[in-house]
This record gives structure tokens, C-alpha cells and sequence, in this order.
């Protein structure tokens, strides 16, 4: 398991689901709905792992008063 410190800066999708405990399709419906942001390496795509930890520090916290 990665700790924080480890974690690489771009992440395949597989390490994501682990790291996050997300789906595939789930981060698929991310990238396409412009929360979180990949690049490109020949044919693999790497999600920029900053982009995914900020969307999840965007979400609303249960038991929260707004």
C-alpha cells in the first residue's frame, strides 16, 4: 500500500481505485465530467493524483451546517 508521501504525482487508473477505493467507470465519469484531470503517455493514461485529492476536499462533509 502507498502512503501519502510515496504516492506517485501521476497515477495509473488501476492504482487510483486502490488508493481512492473508486470505481473504474467512477473516475472514467470524472475525467468526463471535468472534476479530475489526466494526461496522456502513449497509449496509458495517468491521472494527475493532486486533481483527484482536491475533488475529494471539494465535497461536502456529512453532519456539516453550511
Amino acid at each position: 500500500m502507498h502512503t501519502l508521501n510515496d504516492f506517485p504525482e501521476f497515477a495509473s487508473i488501476p492504482l487510483i481505485t486502490q488508493r481512492f477505493n473508486i470505481s473504474r467507470s467512477r473516475i472514467y465519469r470524472m475525467l468526463s465530467q471535468g472534476d479530475i484531470q489526466a494526461v496522456k503517455v502513449g497509449r496509458s493514461t495517468r491521472i494527475v493524483t493532486r486533481s483527484v485529492e482536491a475533488y475529494f476536499a471539494r465535497l461536502p462533509r456529512l453532519g456539516e451546517v453550511a
